[in-house]
């Protein structure tokens, strides 16, 4: 299966709480894999920004997670995290905007 990045279409949904900041699905065409999540963290991601994105994962008796959607080639994922990341901006910029009625 080829996977145009260009093509994937990220929906965001905003959380008001305190370390969790989104949740994020994508729509591939075929399928939908939701349950991304944008969470606050103390480190820097590669743009700066104190926010870290997770992919979706259960967590088992013993309580560690273990992730549910797995890329193994990493300059793929790297593409995807990126579009989210722009899709993540433009997105917030939106939602503030009309959660304070900045227009």
């Amino acid at each position: 299966m080829t996977i145009n990045k260009d093509e994937i279409l990220v929906k965001i949904k905003f959380i008001e709480s305190q370390k969790l900041k989104a949740i994020i699905g994508l729509n591939f065409g075929d399928f939908v894999i939701k349950g991304f999540r944008v969470s606050e963290s103390e480190y820097e991601n590669d743009r700066g920004q104190k926010l870290w994105l997770t992919p979706p994962s259960y967590k088992d008796s013993g309580g560690r997670y273990h992730p549910m959607f797995f890329m193994p080639n990493k300059e793929l994922w790297k593409e995807l995290e990126a579009k989210i990341w722009d899709e993540y901006k433009l997105q917030s910029e939106e939602h503030h905007k009309k959660r304070f009625d900045l227009e």
